[in-house]
């Protein structure tokens, strides 16, 4: 049976890996000498000096072992760049199991007479079965969804498992042909290590572009919800949904006697009281100035509404003289958006001003 030319795939995967690890120590270089970066091209050079080793004939058992330890390094590096990415602690025991477990399978059946092939299909196991550690961490969330990146870095380490394992049966099967466990993998590296690279790459790039998605919806001051951010919450929010519009009375005085540093502490204040009394699933817009609104979606029956919005009401301000004004309705059967809620909330907060302001209209 013909095999393609596995010395010829052999180098380009090194030169590869080579090009990449070189350009992530660039970027550590011009981004603030950022540990992700650095971690990705430890990755990616280990992974090449790694194979340049495997090519080295007549290599000795403890030559052999490290390499297999540099094999299950690339896991561990890539994980460790992923958790340093994120603000986590890198080291832990599945960032720090794998390279030794590698090293230490090969190891341990090599030495025995006639036991290297079993070593490379232990050592091929145990990076299989890292490697699908390695994929349930990058795709396992925490009630969201993960990262676009992460999860393609998650798919993508789980494409390369029926590699290892072809790798092994055929091994297992057809022992005169040693070269289908180097390979296989080799084989997958050509289609699979440049996406993964990519990936990595393409995570600052999602961070910054959800942060700048994110700056466009939030109030820089308070943290709420701006306009932009209501009109997107009316988009995917589900009705029905109950509207507390809300505002600081006599604001402009607060401004006038004590300073807009002071107005400022007020309105900040606010907005952390306003979010901590509203339920889970409730939104808290500025829409301007003092002027707020909550939006509380599910159907939350009237007297559970009206409960939140006099815990609104009862917030206690930096400014001992501020207090709240507030307007609440619901929208109606058959309505499909929020609008005339809000106008029949915004008559109602009227009529709270009306009726001596520091009081709730529903």
């Amino acid at each position: 049976m013909l095999l393609p030319d596995s010395a010829t795939i052999h180098v380009c995967t090194v030169l590869s890996s080579c090009a990449f690890g070189v350009m992530f120590l660039g970027f550590w270089r011009i981004r603030e000498r950022a540990p992700f970066y650095l971690l990705c091209g430890a990755a990616s050079l280990t992974y090449a000096a790694t194979l340049i080793g495997l090519a080295v004939p007549g290599r000795g058992l403890l030559v052999s072992t490290l390499l297999c330890v540099g094999l299950g390094a690339y896991n561990s590096f890539t994980l460790a760049a992923v958790r340093s990415f994120e603000g986590k602690r890198m080291l832990d025991v599945w960032t720090i199991a794998p390279p030794i477990l590698s090293g230490v399978s090969f190891a341990a059946l090599a030495i025995l007479p006639d036991g290297a092939a079993a070593g490379r299909i232990a050592n091929s196991v145990v990076l299989g079965v890292s490697t699908i550690a390695l994929a349930a961490i990058l795709l396992r969330t925490h009630g969201s969804r993960a990262p676009r990146s992460r999860r393609i870095l998650g798919f993508i380490q789980l494409a390369y498992v029926p590699c290892y394992v072809a790798s092994v049966v055929l091994d297992v099967s057809r022992g005169d042909q040693p070269d289908w466990l180097a390979l296989i993998p080799l084989l997958s590296d050509q289609l699979l290590l440049g996406v993964l690279n990519i990936a990595l790459l393409a995570m600052p790039g999602e961070r910054a572009e959800s942060a700048l998605r994110r700056a466009a919806f939030i109030d820089p001051l308070t943290g709420a919800w701006n306009r932009a951010g209501l009109a997107e919450i009316e988009r995917t929010i589900v009705l029905p949904a109950t509207v507390i519009l809300f505002d600081v009375d006599h604001f402009k005085q607060v401004n006038d006697r004590h300073g807009h540093a002071a107005g400022d502490a007020v309105l900040v204040s606010l907005v952390a009281a306003t979010l901590r009394a509203l339920p889970a699933n409730g939104h808290l817009v500025r829409l301007g100035g003092d002027e707020f609104v909550a939006v509380l979606p599910g159907g939350i029956d009237a007297v559970a509404a009206r409960h939140v919005a006099e815990g609104l009401r009862s917030i206690k301000l930096p400014v001992a003289s501020c207090t709240l004004s507030l307007g609440m309705a619901f929208t109606l059967n058959g309505e499909q958006e929020l609008a005339p809620a809000f106008s029949r909330a915004d008559a109602l907060l009227y009529r709270a001003k009306a009726d001596g302001r520091n009081c709730l209209a529903a």
